[in-house]
């Protein structure tokens, strides 16, 4: 479905089903916001992990390394 025919559908649609419409979306918007994910702290993971070691970029050594 493209958004034209998403907005054609809405279109279509009588004002009270339009209405009806919008409460569902924004308390889907509530719910999504009110239910968050507290994601864990990579960085204090890293510091855990390794302490102060600072790994080297093995991308950019390729890179350099590499034939221009």
């Amino acid at each position: 479905m493209t958004v034209r025919d998403i907005k054609a559908a809405i279109d279509s649609l009588s004002a009270a089903e339009r209405g009806d419409l919008d409460r569902l979306l924004r308390s889907i918007d509530g719910v999504a916001s009110a239910k968050q994910i507290k994601l864990p702290d990579q960085a204090a993971r890293r510091r855990r992990i390794l302490g102060s070691k600072v790994l080297p970029n093995m991308v950019l050594q390729e890179r350099e390394s590499e034939p221009a």
